[in-house]
């Protein structure tokens, strides 16, 4: 049986409310009041409580924009109640006012009524679910609190029973139970040793449960779907789309060269211990770390794979300023993403099982984390993440090249997400960008000394884009040569 609906017409013009009462007629589920003077509408409100507000714009006692303001103020009893603009014309500008001052809805008037009582049963049903969720929310907190106080009056009682066992128990910790002539002192004493010994072993579960999800984070068995680690099975998997993110240090092993076992181990964990978090403030899951490096997937996409990406370098940033502090020398970490799809699972035998990650997919991102080193970005990605994106135009990406990495046969198109990089490269690669652009045209037009123009440009006011120069080397290479029909801009990573 569907939820009455009441409606609520704020309106100085009779016949309008006459012409919604009238279309609302016959629906009987459906309550209908009027109001025309605006100046009345919290009143009307308080007495028959609807779930859906229709307000005209154009009242004389009150601007309309101004009562839907208030009417969404924090402080007013109608600031969740939907509330639709009845408008006499169809102005974007006035739609736009409308809905920035709160309004729900905009109908110019009069609406079509099938449209109407589409509308206002919509409305209506998301205020009263709203109103049930709120109820259960708030139900959920009373007997949240009911539990608590449960819960502190059996401590009460464990506190004093424990207070027997160590011969220190006074009469009035438990007046109540002092004053019973039953074995009840006898059973807090064995109460209190039950609970001393409950507490021991839930300490040692707790203890366990925190051991097992460092090897097996909770992310990890809620996407396998299943209740409990030992729950999960040698060969149980998850086969999606996802997005899958490789990541390492530069230089780690000339960083390394320098430090004892212990402290390669200690600038490890302090790294990761900065970055990983990230991954699972961004839904991700760390799939394996591989040494100075680790893997990641993230179930819902490109999105949080790139926030997260954005976010580990900031952290990197964070830790470098420390690390200069102390003259240690600053570290750079690089990045790819891929979107595709994958099985992540469990692999190995009976004795010894791990989480992965395997297709095609995750080695092609394994390669393209490598070619940050090739062309000095934080962050790469794919010409198919980008479009798995839902805003893309959020982010500041140039396109660098197109590109055959090891085990594939067709070419992909990598960017680099300049929001990854620090300000004073972001800004030169920005300031760059055009110029770039204009070579990369260049060059696919096989206008190559164009290209080497811009590019020259492009290292004139930042030498240290190490894709520009790899364009001019290239370039340098191309005139040499007989340039084919055939020529297409690919390149490989051998070519480098």
């Amino acid at each position: 049986m569907s939820e009455p609906i009441t409606v609520l017409l704020i309106d100085d013009q009779t016949i309008i409310a006459e012409a919604v009462e009238q279309m609302l007629a016959s629906e009987s589920d459906i309550r209908f009041y009027s109001c025309n003077n605006p100046l009345q509408t919290l009143k009307m409100v308080e007495a028959h409580q609807p779930t859906v507000i229709l307000q005209d714009l154009v009242m004389p006692q009150i601007e309309g924009l101004l009562l839907v303001k208030l009417l969404r103020s924090s402080d007013a009893p109608t600031h969740q109640i939907p509330l639709i603009v009845l408008s006499s014309k169809e102005d974007p500008i006035i739609k736009a006012q409308a809905f920035e001052s709160g309004a729900n809805d905009y109908l110019v008037k009069l609406p079509d009524r099938v449209e109407l009582l589409a509308r206002i049963r919509y409305h209506s049903r998301a205020y009263t679910n709203l109103l049930k969720r709120q109820e259960a929310e708030a139900q959920l907190r009373q007997e949240n609190e009911e539990q608590a106080l449960y819960i502190q009056q059996v401590n009460k009682i464990t506190d004093a029973a424990f207070a027997v066992e160590q011969n220190q128990f006074e009469g009035n910790h438990l007046d109540e139970v002092v004053d019973r002539s039953d074995e009840l002192g006898q059973l807090a004493r064995v109460f209190t040793q039950m609970v001393k010994t409950v507490k021991v072993r839930e300490a040692e579960l707790e203890r366990l449960k925190d051991s097992l999800a460092r090897f097996f984070p909770e992310e990890y068995l809620q996407f396998l779907r299943k209740d409990s680690v030992i729950d999960v099975q040698l060969g149980d998997f998850v086969s999606k789309t996802m997005a899958v993110m490789f990541s390492d240090i530069r230089s780690f092993t000339t960083i390394s060269e320098n430090m004892t076992p212990r402290e390669n181990f200690d600038f490890i964990n302090a790294y990761l211990r900065r970055v990983s978090p990230e991954i699972r403030n961004h839904y991700g899951i760390i799939v394996k770390f591989l040494g100075d490096g680790m893997m990641a997937v993230f179930p819902d996409g490109a999105d949080d794979a790139i926030a997260a990406g954005i976010a580990k370098h900031q952290r990197v940033w964070e830790y470098n300023q420390q690390r200069l502090a102390r003259g240690d020398r600053p570290i750079q970490i690089g990045i790819g993403i891929h979107v595709g799809h994958m099985m992540l699972g469990m692999v190995g035998e009976n004795n010894r099982i791990q989480g992965d990650a395997f297709s095609d997919n995750v080695n092609l991102t394994s390669r393209l984390e490598g070619l940050t080193k090739i062309y000095g970005s934080a962050l790469l990605v794919t010409g198919q993440t980008l479009e798995q994106l839902s805003n893309p135009e959020s982010y500041q990406v140039r396109f660098l090249v197109n590109t055959l990495v090891k085990g594939r046969t067709e070419s992909i198109a990598v960017y680099e997400v300049l929001n990854a990089e620090i300000e004073a490269v972001r800004a030169l690669k920005l300031r760059t960008l055009s110029d770039f652009e204009r070579g990369i045209a260049y060059y696919q037009d096989r206008a190559f000394s164009e290209a080497k123009a811009c590019f020259k440009q492009v290292l004139d006011i930042h030498p240290e884009d190490r894709t520009a120069q790899l364009y001019c080397d290239r370039i340098d290479v191309l005139l040499t040569q007989d340039i084919p029909d055939t020529w297409q801009d690919v390149w490989s990573a051998e070519t480098f």
